[in-house]
């Protein structure tokens, strides 16, 4: 079974601001970035004003990678 996610990554910005349609999978995300990567400043998922969906922030340092690994154990687990 195979889920199309929508999420993205302003890098651009300081804070760091990580975007989705849905609450979940940005939740799913946090634990994934705290358990595994030890990222632990960020702020809670909370509206986007500019765009339709969610945020949160980062405060901290995260490698692009950490967030690519999160899809690939989804992609492994849903298999």
């Amino acid at each position: 079974m195979v889920f199309q996610v929508s999420l993205w990554v302003d890098w651009d910005r300081q804070p760091v601001s990580v975007h989705a349609a849905e609450t979940e999978i940005l939740e799913q995300l946090i634990l994934h970035l705290r358990n595994r990567h030890n990222v632990r400043k960020r702020s809670i998922v909370m509206p986007d004003r500019e765009n339709d969906g969610y945020l949160f922030f980062i405060y901290q340092v995260c490698d692009p990678r950490w967030i690519a690994s999160f899809f690939e154990n989804r992609e492994g687990a849903d298999e």
